[in-house]
């Protein structure tokens, strides 16, 4: 069971041994800590040490969640060493290659469904739009074609070559969005107040999706740990301080159907509205309840069902399967196909 604590003034303690939720002196909630598998605390509210002491005895995955930010308490690592070896190895070999090749091939084909269905939706309301994202999804699929012939040694030869591929991907993928975005959004891309980067968004667009990939950065790097692997170990992205890398590469697979998804969507409906951002230092924030809102329809969608290697499972449990994939292809159990959905 996942639990959201969001507000102000909230405090989680501990009572006869349950985990408990108060507010204002009033307790509002009880659980049992081996009920849970996540707690999310999103807002000003605290906690107690003995409440942490009881929920990581439990293995249970907190998260402290903000706009621009968020950290962990969690359990040690588990899973076999050999594992672990294996994945520092692996950087050095076809191994990481194949990893690094199938995150961004299965990232284009996500990328590509969205222009599908956006194009498919629009074709007798706006037919010159859908035929601007069908031929801007056809490029794609073409790019895509290359990054699958790259082959070399370790991933280190390559990493550039793919990336290159997969910014120009991303810069077709985002002009395209930003064509069936309203205008008052004021979303021209995904870009912020850093040159070159998405951070300190500018407009509302990029504030949501911001936050959202907050949201499934934390459930990537839970399921790497899970998986036994060393989340800062990547193969794609390239080893940073305090950057826990291959949760990065995980998460490039998940980015368009859960998190983009969801914005478009917010947005369509016009359930979050520019109004819903106010400037700080330059930077766009959002309302408490424009905040609220992402954050519940992102963990909905993690919960949602969909069919994965033949069986019915949430996102959250495919992300978990992926990561445990990528253990398995690294010990020599099983191939590693990058997780895409055509819908």
């Amino acid at each position: 069971m996942r639990i959201v604590v969001d507000g102000f003034g909230k405090f989680i303690g501990v009572e006869n041994g349950l985990i408990t939720v108060k507010e204002k002196g009033k307790t509002t909630a009880k659980f049992r800590a081996e009920e849970l598998n996540q707690l999310i605390i999103s807002g000003k509210s605290a906690i107690s040490s003995e409440a942490i002491k009881i929920l990581v005895k439990n293995r249970v995955d907190v998260v402290f969640l903000s706009e621009d930010a968020f950290a962990r308490i969690s359990s040690p690592l588990i899973g076999t060493v050999k594992t672990r070896r294996e994945q520092y190895l692996a950087y050095n070999d076809k191994r990481g290659v194949k990893i690094g090749k199938e995150v961004v091939s299965a990232k284009i084909r996500n990328q590509s469904a969205i222009l599908f269905n956006l194009a498919k939706s629009r074709k007798d309301a706006n037919p010159e739009i859908a035929e601007e994202l069908t031929r801007n999804r056809k490029e794609i699929e073409a790019y895509r074609e290359e990054v699958l012939k790259i082959d070399a040694e370790k991933i280190e030869d390559v990493r550039e070559k793919i990336l290159g591929l997969e910014g120009r991907v991303s810069d077709i993928y985002w002009d395209s969005i930003a064509q069936i975005i309203p205008r008052e959004y004021g979303f021209k891309g995904r870009k912020g107040l850093e040159t070159g980067s998405p951070r300190y968004a500018q407009d509302i667009v990029n504030a949501m999706l911001n936050y959202g990939y907050t949201i499934l950065f934390s459930e990537c790097i839970k399921a790497i740990e899970l998986a036994g692997l060393d989340p800062y170990a990547g193969f794609l992205h390239a080893d940073r301080s305090g950057r826990e890398s291959l949760a990065v590469d995980l998460m490039e697979c998940f980015r368009q159907h859960i998190v983009d998804r969801v914005v478009l969507k917010l947005i369509s409906h016009s359930q979050i509205k520019p109004k819903d951002c106010t400037k700080k230092n330059f930077v766009c924030s959002l309302s408490d309840d424009a905040r609220k809102l992402l954050l519940s329809e992102i963990l909905r969608r993690l919960e949602e069902k969909t069919q994965y290697r033949g069986k019915n499972l949430t996102f959250s449990s495919v992300i978990l399967a992926q990561a445990r994939e990528i253990a398995s292809f690294l010990i020599g159990k099983s191939d590693y196909v990058g997780f895409s959905q055509n819908w």
